[in-house]
């Protein structure tokens, strides 16, 4: 679990600004301390207040506005709202191109900042499409900003990492290092360390995100979710070492971090709760698995749709732990339903839907088809 944060645009283009515009500006300023705050509410109250003013004042095409549109953007991600996030970054970043330069550093954090969109909302090939031209306007910047492409190359590896690049991901983490604001350095070893699992080197990710966990307790504001981040990965690294009782109360504490940062019904928390739903079923505590995954998938339902990927393995996870329940009716009820889902939206051959197959086989093998079971685990090794 990796966690990237998007870039507030604030400034004033203007020599000298009309009443209504100041106004909205200082609106877009105060917002952004709002949103640092965690005050999400108030902040796109404020927010959607500048724009009225700019709006107002006439000032459509006016630089300050697009800026205001793209921080409320990046809010809108943050909270999980992916489609709304979208429709206004790309009414902002034509409007930043056209007012200063495509080659500009307001440009090139828009860029960043719909790259991040598409990680979070899995658009995969979007975001690693736009992470590589922000990585090139971020590199033709004069005097450079290298905290700009240290929060890009995070990003990048990220992506990386969510496409199963870990040899790409880990050869950009190593060259950038220890580079950047102290979020950007949390964010390369976080990174690492879910590189490192991705491996099979628990302890390589447990030093890795332990480093993680030291810095952002020094040198975050506490509750950042970025912190979460560094926690989920210590878990999963305690975990695979039979660190069990670390690993749950290390899980528990990056749930309850990310609740009270992002809410209890964005996207991010609800993958931290998979991955201690997983814990539970893999240690055969089915009660908290099953009323884990229902819930996740529920949240995600609700993001992105009942066709998502993310939400149809939560499905077929859950029909594994009925399955383990010995509720064989309702297991294979999910199960088929998921799985026939699953393999119209994600490419032969990805893990999830390798991990779905296997289940589904097990399910056919525990309930004496043996002939059907070994038809479905041979399409797992294709």
């Amino acid at each position: 679990m990796g966690n990237c944060t998007g870039t507030l645009l604030i400034g004033i283009f203007a020599s000298v600004a009309a009443a209504a515009g100041s106004e909205a500006v200082e609106r877009n300023r105060q917002a952004s301390q709002l949103y640092n705050q965690g005050r999400y509410a108030e902040a796109e109250a404020l927010y959607r207040s500048a724009l009225q003013a700019f709006d107002a004042a006439g000032d459509v095409e006016r630089v300050d506005r697009a800026l205001t549109i793209e921080n409320l953007a990046v809010m809108l991600r943050a909270q999980g709202r992916y489609p709304e996030s979208e429709k206004l970054h790309l009414t902002a970043i034509p409007v930043l191109e056209a007012g200063t330069g495509n080659g500009s550093v307001e440009t090139a954090r828009a860029v960043n900042n719909m790259a991040a969109l598409y990680w979070s909302w899995g658009k995969l090939e979007k975001a690693e499409t736009l992470a590589l031209r922000a990585g090139d306007l971020f590199a033709g910047l004069t005097p450079p900003v290298p905290a700009d492409q240290a929060s890009n190359g995070q990003l990048l590896a990220s992506i990386y990492l969510a496409q199963h690049r870990f040899d790409d991901a880990t050869s950009l983490l190593n060259r950038i290092a220890g580079r950047g604001e102290p979020v950007h350095v949390v964010s390369g070893y976080v990174n690492l360390s879910a590189a490192a699992l991705a491996s099979y080197e628990p302890a390589r990710a447990e030093e890795y995100a332990r480093h993680a966990l030291e810095i952002a307790t020094r040198d975050l504001p506490s509750r950042h979710p970025v912190t979460a981040s560094a926690l989920n990965n210590l878990a999963q690294a305690c975990r695979f070492q039979g660190k069990y009782l670390e690993a749950e109360t290390r899980y528990r504490e990056a749930i309850e971090l990310l609740q009270d940062a992002l809410g209890a019904e964005h996207p991010d928390t609800a993958r931290a709760m998979t991955n201690l739903a997983a814990f539970f079923h893999e240690r055969g505590r089915e009660a908290g698995a099953e009323d884990l995954y229902l819930r996740v998938a529920e949240i995600l339902e609700r993001a992105f749709g009942k066709r998502n990927a993310q939400v149809l393995e939560a499905r077929n996870e859950l029909a594994d732990v009925f399955r383990a329940e010995r509720r064989f009716t309702e297991s294979e009820k999910l199960a088929r339903t998921s799985l026939a889902e699953m393999e119209s939206v994600v490419p032969a051959g990805d893990p999830r839907l390798s991990r779905a197959l296997q289940n589904y086989a097990r399910l056919l093998a525990e309930t004496n088809r043996t002939a059907q079971a070994k038809k479905v685990w041979a399409k797992t090794l294709r």
